[in-house]
């Protein structure tokens, strides 16, 4: 560790030995998640995989360890998945990618949803017909 960093640790009112003790043995948590990529109208073949990651990882952390996104604003934020496998998203078709974690797409943000053990995070394009 960095000499200079060790010192501003040290003296850092919120330091505690514990702290340091603790977060240099304790790896982080591994959690089980599935993640699974529907491409619906974009013709590709769905893709589901179980695996695990750090606790408290978001879905587009997760989404990353299966396929290649790009991130970009399409809509709104920069941070949104704006293509995944090379599937992105299209406004001038009005199609789209939706998030849902375990079935819900209330509050489910691809970058500020923190996943629990045993969530199923679920990426589907689909075209809005409105």
């Amino acid at each position: 560790m960095n000499l200079a960093i060790l010192i501003l640790l040290l003296t850092s009112p919120q330091f505690t030995a514990g702290n340091l003790l603790l977060s240099m043995s304790m790896p982080a948590a591994l959690i089980p998640v599935t993640v699974k990529v529907d491409f619906g109208p974009a013709g590709k073949p769905s893709v589901q995989k179980e695996f695990t990651i750090k606790d408290h990882s978001t879905p587009k952390e997760a989404l990353s360890k299966v396929l290649p996104i790009e991130e970009g604003a399409i809509c709104c934020h920069p941070a949104e998945v704006k293509a995944i496998d090379g599937v992105s998203g299209d406004p001038m078709k009005n199609r789209w990618w939706r998030l849902k974690i375990n079935g819900s797409e209330k509050k489910a943000s691809p970058h500020k949803s923190h996943l629990k053990a045993g969530d199923v995070v679920e990426w589907i394009y689909f075209e809005d017909r409105q």
